[in-house]
């Protein structure tokens, strides 16, 4: 066999493993692709007041725990339109003189937009913006009933996408709203910080 039918055989059998090593440098994730592709998610953690109801501190709340989810669409890779809902639960503080002691739910949703930069290892920072509404449950407080206000909403997290179109993600999300009752007038910041699961199915 001659030198040069020997290298042409040498190249023909190593082109499949050069192609094959450079694919596997950029799983074929879902998120990867230009198609749009249906989201959906669900995450669980913990629940944050980052301000107190009022200024002298007799309204305080502690940290609790949050759960939620949604569903969307992936436009492209770098934008996703999302419906969210997201509920979380803390208690008034024990030396409060508002609510001490008294669980208070709350119920998030809303829409909003997901802008995210997929990066060749499979990670994915983003950020995101919404808009939506709160509903304030009080669990057997008779000073204060139930009642719904709108809520804006921002936040950031990074993904983690495999090539079978699940996801691994954090963030922390913020929900900005007016707290109206009970004698109180106060623009109030909650923090969620989730863990969560994330599955993309391309249409």
């Amino acid at each position: 066999m001659s030198k040069h039918t020997m290298l042409t055989a040498a190249l023909a059998l190593l082109l499949p493993v050069g192609v094959n090593a450079q694919s596997s440098s950029y799983p074929a994730t879902s998120y990867d692709e230009h198609q749009p592709s249906v989201v959906f998610f669900a995450n669980g953690g913990g629940y944050s007041p980052l301000t107190d109801l009022n200024a002298n501190g007799t309204a305080s709340l502690n940290t609790g725990w949050s759960l939620g989810g949604g569903a969307g669409i992936q436009a492209n890779r770098f934008v996703a339109l999302r419906a969210v809902f997201d509920f979380g639960q803390d208690k008034g503080d024990a030396g409060s003189t508002a609510f001490a002691g008294q669980k208070i739910r709350r119920y998030f949703y809303g829409g909003d937009v997901q802008f995210r930069y997929p990066m060749a290892s499979g990670f994915a920072p983003y950020v995101l913006a919404g808009v939506g509404a709160v509903t304030i449950d009080p669990v057997n407080d008779p000073f204060l009933d139930r009642f719904t206000n709108l809520a804006g909403k921002a936040g950031l997290g990074a993904e983690y996408n495999m090539a079978n179109g699940l996801g691994l993600f954090v963030q922390g999300t913020s929900y900005f709203y007016k707290f109206d009752r009970a004698g109180l007038d106060k623009t109030q910041a909650d923090l969620l910080w989730n863990a969560g699961l994330s599955y993309r199915y391309r249409l």
